[in-house]
């Protein structure tokens, strides 16, 4: 193979990966119910259809029920604590056996592990933190099966949220 050929490869390849790894944020969204509830959801996310049909059924439903929602792109995990949330749900993928490093870092750090509910999303992939207080869900991004996912997750939070005591 020549040289030209094999560079203009090198740099198809390279800008595939920083597309591939440079997705859009997810939008800081927080619910109409007051903040100063003592039933609060913090949901970290990053962005997919997947993820975004997750989030929505999640979101609509928590509104219904008059608890707060925080959602907010992984990103911004490092500016948070689970003590000001009555639940945290992190929905992240998984990328050659790991998760976001920034769900690894927040989870580490954080001394309310119960409080934690991560899905992790991969098709071969299902990384679970090492933290046994976390609840960890994986599932592949099957679109069709959103519902179910959301569902699941939303279980747990309420179960969560009607059982503890109140978020400061």
């Amino acid at each position: 193979m020549d040289t030209k050929r094999m560079v203009r490869q090198l740099f198809i390849w390279i800008c595939l990966v920083l597309w591939g790894c440079a997705s859009q944020p997810v939008a800081t969204i927080e619910s109409s119910q007051p903040a100063v509830s003592n039933k609060k959801v913090l949901l970290a996310t990053q962005n997919s259809k997947f993820k975004q049909a997750v989030v929505s059924e999640i979101y609509d439903e928590l509104n219904q029920n008059a608890i707060y929602i925080k959602i907010i792109d992984v990103k911004g995990l490092k500016n948070q604590t689970a003590d000001k949330f009555t639940a945290v749900v992190i929905i992240n993928r998984c990328m050659a056996g790991r998760p976001d490093p920034r769900v690894e870092s927040f989870i580490d750090r954080e001394p309310q592990k119960n409080k934690i509910i991560v899905l992790t999303t991969g098709m071969l992939d299902s990384w679970t933190p090492d933290a046994p207080e976390v609840d960890a869900i994986t599932s592949a991004s099957v679109l069709d099966k959103s519902n179910q996912v959301a569902h699941s997750i939303l279980k747990r939070v309420l179960a969560m949220v009607n059982s503890t005591r109140p978020a400061t």
